[in-house]
């Protein structure tokens, strides 16, 4: 049986998709937006989707939008965080039990965190009803073009795996930078 690279990689992170789907459900909730369907998981392109009514409310569209992105981010770095730490502070000289918690961690975190970016569909609904919406404010537009186009430039970038650059980034960095004012600080 072949299997398409992006369905592998997609079962390999399937907790950051789950998340994903999630955070667009809980933004429509919280703008209350009702939700017509919700896919968390499947096999195929899209690997998750939510559809929700239409909305004329250009804040409730950017927040549906965009909200995987700070619920993605936020969740995988409390879930990666501690172990990076641990791991950073005493490297492989932990238990085994230990490496194995911090492993899964790290799978899960740097799973969710590499399905943060909003997709190319988020874009096109915040073009259609914000940018090309008349009776939105000039400001808003000035503000809100240049989160569309990193969110065009982000889909393009996972082609070449940006996606996963941020989450490893995310992953290792924070934690260093934790831990090099900490043990300054000490």
């Amino acid at each position: 049986m072949f299997i398409v690279p992006g369905v592998f990689i997609s079962i390999i992170t399937f907790p950051g998709i789950i998340v994903h789907e999630l955070a667009h459900q809980f933004f429509c909730w919280l703008m209350k937006v009702p939700v017509i369907e919700v896919r968390y998981f499947q096999t195929k392109n899209p690997c998750g989707y939510v559809i929700h009514d239409p909305t004329n409310s250009p804040l409730a569209n950017f927040i549906i939008s965009v909200g995987p992105f700070i619920i993605n981010t936020v969740l995988g770095v409390v879930i990666v965080f501690p172990g990076m730490v641990i791991f950073q502070a005493f490297g492989f000289g932990l238990r085994d039990s230990n490496i194995l918690l911090i492993l899964i961690s790290l799978w899960i975190g740097i799973s969710i965190l590499a399905h943060a970016f909003p997709s190319i569909g988020d874009a096109t609904v915040m073009v259609q009803t914000i940018m090309k919406n008349k009776d939105v404010n000039i400001l808003v537009k000035i503000i809100t073009a240049p989160i569309i186009g990193l969110i065009y430039l982000g889909s393009i970038g996972s082609v070449f795996w940006l996606d996963f650059i941020y989450a490893i980034g995310v992953s290792l960095l924070l934690p260093k930078l934790f831990l090099s004012m900490i043990w300054n600080i000490v």
